[in-house]
């Protein structure tokens, strides 16, 4: 084998850092002065390099959704957050990058990195992801949650009874572990046909809970088990699981069932999806109400009104959905919550868009996160207090600018079991219990 000599070494090197050192100096002048975006304010280094977001996160430590807030008011409306990428703060933008009519594909290295490609919230293009849609949109339409409604209702029970035996051992409850069992037992028993009872936990603290990683054997041995043997199908107790619906030939265009592996990012999907929204809804609601007791009591009046006696007549979720402040506080909770509050990235197609009437040119990475149209003081006056009645006035036409479970072609699948789970645990919670905050709120 014949070596170089060192100094021929030396020169290689020299050549390849010298050619690597044009090219970077190359990308950083096109990205900064040539490059379609360079136009759009922002800070000169999320122009001329995709590590400046990741520096923010990883090294300077900074949440990046809240400085976001930061850059637009520093930049305005519009601001580039990276070579190829803009982030919007006017709330029309969200309608015009998330409605009905567009089928831009998702951005491939943020939702990659979830590790669930195969499922409906992974899929990057908008036909892969109605394909999945479709199968699955009977298990969580209307017809279904009102089927599966004794389902529910048993978990939220659950929740309360466990919540009454901690009150009678003089014990507090931790609200942010406890509704999160809630969410995880109904997903579990809702999707999989198999309750993880996170409820029955000493302090709530069920390993799922505390880790959802804890999720992942878990689904892993179930789903190899029915796929091993779909006879097994039939001993879960409720036909209308995800696995019903995947695993059924007739429920594809192609006749072809989902791998194994497809089968388990989905679940994953939909766990950690289901359990997060719904949890936080729940635990940001009530420590808002804890905090207004005028608020609460106005609550517990209504609630008291469609169910005088506990013994009888419980309330179904039709009814619940009939209390106009309930209904008001669910929203309020869900606009302060905001569900996933960083911004769904997305691709402008080939056609380039205008959002917010600004042009944007094709192949654009475009989001607006939820917390910009939620706390835009324009729609939602006083956006940081807690006013469910900002709700009741019909002639607001609030609905519109709520968008906690997105909006769109990929909205949440789970949309309709969520306002259930939350309809039930809002009404059965702070009608069966006088909850007092644990010193100073």
């Amino acid at each position: 084998m014949t070596l170089l000599p060192a100094t021929a070494v030396l020169q290689y090197l020299s050549a390849g850092a010298a050619a690597l050192l044009v090219y970077v100096v190359y990308a950083v002048a096109y990205n900064l002065y040539l490059h379609p975006l360079a136009k759009f304010p922002g800070p000169l280094l999320a122009g001329a390099t995709t590590y400046w977001k990741a520096y923010t996160e990883c090294i300077a430590n900074r949440s990046f959704c809240h400085f976001l807030v930061d850059l637009h008011a520093q930049y305005g409306q519009v601001v580039r957050i990276g070579p190829n990428e803009l982030h919007f703060a006017n709330p029309k933008a969200y309608h015009d990058i998330y409605n009905n009519k567009n089928r831009w594909d998702k951005e491939a290295t943020l939702y990659r990195s979830f590790n669930e490609d195969r499922s409906s919230f992974g899929y990057l293009t908008y036909a892969e992801a109605k394909n999945r849609k479709d199968v699955l949109n009977k298990s969580f339409s209307l017809a279904a949650i009102e089927s599966s409604e004794g389902l529910l209702v048993s978990k939220v029970k659950e929740l309360c009874a466990a919540i009454e035996k901690r009150s009678k051992e003089a014990k507090s409850v931790d609200l942010f572990y406890a509704f999160r069992c809630m969410s995880v037992d109904v997903i579990t028993t809702f999707c999989f046909g198999k309750s993880i009872h996170a409820v029955d936990e000493p302090d709530f603290k069920a390993p799922i809970v505390v880790a959802l990683e804890a999720a992942t054997p878990l689904l892993s041995a179930q789903i190899n088990e029915l796929t091993d043997d779909p006879e097994k199908l039939k001993l879960l107790p409720h036909n209308m699981t995800i696995y019903h619906r995947l695993m059924d030939p007739d429920a594809h265009r192609g006749k072809q069932i989902p791998s194994a592996g497809s089968l388990y990012e989905e679940a994953q999907a939909l766990m950690f999806g289901g359990t997060d929204t719904v949890g936080n809804t729940l635990m940001v609601g009530a420590f808002h109400l804890l905090r207004h007791p005028d608020k609460m009591a106005k609550l517990k009046v209504e609630l008291s009104a469609a169910w005088p006696s506990l013994e009888e007549n419980e309330p179904t979720v039709r009814d619940l959905e009939r209390l106009p402040y309930l209904s008001a506080v669910i929203k309020e909770a869900l606009r302060m919550s905001s569900g996933v509050t960083s911004g769904l990235l997305r691709i402008v197609p080939k056609t380039g868009a205008t959002i917010a009437g600004h042009e944007v040119p094709p192949q654009t990475i475009v989001s607006c996160g939820s917390t910009f149209v939620h706390f835009n003081a324009d729609i939602f006056p006083g956006p940081n207090g807690f006013l469910p009645e900002r709700w009741l006035d019909e002639s607001a036409d609030l609905d519109k600018w709520l968008v906690a479970f997105s909006r769109g072609p990929r909205m949440c699948l789970g949309i309709n079991l969520a306002w259930a789970e939350l309809r039930l645990g809002f009404g059965y919670v702070f009608r069966k219990f006088d909850l007092e905050p644990q010193g100073q709120l």
